[in-house]
């Protein structure tokens, strides 16, 4: 088995002890959740290491300094919370006044969604741990799973013999083996994040620990059907590499498979001349401007 507390070690330098003695501990729990393959260890750990800045992050920070930002982020028009500029001053630079406004009893809709029903749960059920877990509910409903009372201990979420516990049963829940054997991370970032958020840098941290697990080898293809990691529902990597070489990529990529930062800046600089969305990522519509540029796809 990978020494996968070795690898964090080299690609994240900077990972709390938290986190790295949890996968020092792991003992027998990827076996368990069957997170054994190259594909499955690297699309999870990329995810981890998003969420959590590379490691760096226990939770949630709810530290404003400037009002322009705090307002940018929960303000009027931008979150449910709706903070109006009258508000502000008493918000920053105090993470318990902000969660309770933001996830807590100051935002009563938010609050019944999460599951923050007594005060001060804003902040004791903030972002934490390995996926961000965040509110009342989502904490009982981990520890339920996971066999350990973070509702009224939400500390143990961070505690290294129990942290890796709510990533893996959200992991399982979404039955994302399938969607890393498929190398497919669109589906897996879409499911722990209900969006794309973060799809770039996910992508990253995949490239940065691919390596590291699995030496030089590149990413198997993903299955017929599915899509390649950079969320493409064509044949493969390699294609959209070859395409956007006969459309004139700067500098020409190696078609080699391996969607990395090259082939996410061809794509954008392709989607930016061809009118497109530019967002780096190859969907039907930036696959079908392609199309005119080539004949047909390369055996793989």
């Amino acid at each position: 088995m990978t020494d996968i507390a070795a690898v964090l070690l080299k690609v994240a330098p900077s990972i709390k002890p938290n986190y790295l003695q949890a996968f020092q501990q792991s003992g027998d729990l990827f076996a368990q959740f069957g997170i054994t393959t190259p594909l499955r260890i690297t699309h999870f750990l990329a995810q981890m290491m998003h969420e959590t800045g590379g490691g760096r992050v226990l939770y949630e920070s709810l530290y404003y300094t400037t009002a322009d930002r705090l307002l940018a982020i929960f303000g009027v028009g931008n979150h449910s919370a709706a903070i109006r500029p009258d508000e502000v001053d008493g918000l920053l630079k105090n993470e318990q006044a902000l969660a309770e406004r933001v996830y807590g009893l100051g935002n009563p809709p938010k609050a019944k969604e999460l599951g923050n029903s007594r005060p001060g749960d804003g902040y004791l059920f903030r972002g934490s741990g390995l996926l961000q877990t965040t509110g009342g509910s989502n904490f009982q409903r981990m520890g339920a799973k996971a066999g350990v009372d973070f509702y009224n201990h939400p500390d143990l979420i961070v505690a290294p013999e129990h942290a890796l516990k709510p990533a893996l049963h959200e992991w399982d829940e979404g039955n994302l083996n399938a969607a890393a054997d498929a190398n497919d991370i669109r589906a897996i970032t879409r499911r722990i994040n209900g969006g794309y958020n973060g799809l770039d840098d996910r992508q990253a941290w995949f490239d940065k620990i691919w390596p590291e697990i699995n030496g030089d080898a590149a990413p198997a293809a993903p299955a017929t059907g599915g899509s390649t990691a950079l969320g493409t529902d064509d044949s493969s990597t390699k294609w959209l590499q070859a395409a956007l070489n006969a459309a004139g990529a700067k500098p020409p990529l190696t078609v080699d498979g391996v969607s990395g930062p090259a082939t996410t800046a061809a794509i954008r600089a392709f989607q930016q001349s061809a009118g497109l969305s530019v967002d780096g990522i190859a969907g039907p519509k930036t696959r079908a401007a392609l199309q005119s540029h080539v004949t047909a796809p390369p055996s793989a």
